[in-house]
């Protein structure tokens, strides 16, 4: 079984980094279309498996309610449906969106693999999760480094948006999916179950993060406005958290771009004394 730092967790760990550095290894030395090629083609295969599992025996065993794991119904399953076009975009806000957001949640999903924990390693839904979340950082931070998308620290800001629009369609998705009947009605607006990507509020587990994202959160947002019930406490969804996870995101994003970007911002900050 798939164990917190058990074998078979660095097993995968292992096989993340040594797919990366396989990758790049090859590619670097390869022409830019062939570059793109490989990286869109694993983007795709990602894409294709997202639907083909619900032709594994752990979906088809509670079908037709696992119709909705093919929906957009967390930000690791709209990445894997949006990144292949992402990919092939001349957007570079897109592109950024997959660089920042990408790695994030990639990581922190081969990091803590919370719905592979407990299975069997060699499970085809448990290799599918591992293999789809690993190519959502992996492939975007292969683009940088490869040169296929050139970051720029200044179009930080606009990434968190595009984040938040993500946000309100997973949220329109989970009305859907109560509306269609795959989801009982009884988990909207609950922070501890159905809760993905916190947007009905913190995780009542995981109350170190709740205290770092309610420190900024206005108060406005977390309570009932009107009515009778004005006062109680409730969770805005999404709204609660958009100032925390702006101010964090522009603390950690120039992070991740430093070593792709610190010359311009050594450059600029060299201007800024200059000027002063």
């Amino acid at each position: 079984m798939v164990e917190n730092f058990n074998f078979f967790y660095f097993m995968y760990i292992a096989f993340a980094l040594g797919l990366f550095f396989g990758l790049y290894f090859v590619l670097r030395s390869r022409s830019k279309r062939t570059a793109e090629i490989v990286l869109f083609s694993l983007l795709l295969a990602s894409f294709v498996l997202h639907f083909l599992k619900l032709t594994f025996d752990f979906y088809q065993a509670w079908m037709p309610r696992s119709i909705r794991t093919i929906t957009p119904e967390n930000i690791c399953a709209v990445s894997v449906l949006v990144f292949p076009w992402f990919f092939l975009s001349k957007s570079k806000l897109c592109k950024d969106y997959m660089f920042y957001i990408g790695i994030l949640s990639g990581v922190g999903a081969t990091v803590f693999p919370i719905d592979a924990i407990g299975h069997h390693p060699f499970d085809l839904e448990v290799m599918r999760f591992y293999l789809s979340h690993i190519l959502l950082w992996v492939v975007p931070l292969l683009m940088v480094m490869l040169k296929l998308h050139t970051l720029d620290y200044k179009r930080i800001y606009k990434v968190p948006f595009l984040f938040y629009l993500v946000l309100c369609v997973i949220l329109a998705n989970e009305v859907i999916l109560i509306g269609a009947g795959f989801v009982n009605m009884d988990f909207l607006f609950s922070n501890d179950v159905r809760n993905a990507t916190l947007i009905f509020g913190p995780l009542a587990e995981i109350e170190l993060i709740g205290r770092v994202f309610l420190f900024l959160t206005p108060e406005i947002f977390l309570t009932v406005p009107i009515g009778p019930n004005a006062g109680d406490p409730f969770y805005w969804p999404i709204l609660w958290m958009v100032v925390p996870t702006f101010v964090y995101f522009m603390i950690v994003g120039p992070l991740m771009a430093l070593p792709f970007e610190y010359k311009n911002m050594k450059a600029d900050i060299l201007r800024l004394k200059s000027s002063s």
